[in-house]
């Protein structure tokens, strides 16, 4: 069993980490009700606890989906295409108050979620849909 476990996670590694990184955002942004601020006419909007479950869901369906080394082409592509729009959410916001906030901090994030849209691209284009 554990070694069933290691091979699935060896061929399904890159959307592991998708799973565990769009996770771990989904917490984050879960638990921190203040962490979007501006502007602040959406702030309630931006930090709805009903997204970031979403996002958590979706990693763990990810992760779910690499420890298993599930075939189903549908759920993949459904799973990295709400993550890669996840992320894409985030780093707009993130830019948003990067530049008109001031909060320089954002910026990395942003960056940070930049290269978490390109795993999550790359792995869609390249993964086996046979």
């Amino acid at each position: 069993m554990n070694k069933q476990l290691l091979v699935n996670l060896k061929h399904n590694f890159q959307i592991f980490i998708i799973g565990l990184a769009c996770s771990a955002m989904g917490l984050l942004l879960w638990t921190d009700h203040k962490y979007f601020f501006w502007p602040p006419q959406y702030a309630g909007l931006m930090n709805d606890d009903g997204l970031d479950a979403v996002a958590v869901a979706v990693g763990l369906g990810l992760i779910y989906y690499a420890i298993k080394n599930e075939k189903s082409n549908t759920a993949a592509g459904l799973l990295l295409s709400i993550a890669a729009g996840f992320t894409s959410l985030v780093a707009c916001i993130q830019l948003i108050h990067a530049i008109f906030a001031g909060r320089a901090p954002m910026g990395l994030g942003f960056i940070l979620s930049c290269f978490l849209l390109a795993e999550i691209l790359y792995t869609a284009r390249t993964r086996n849909t046979r």
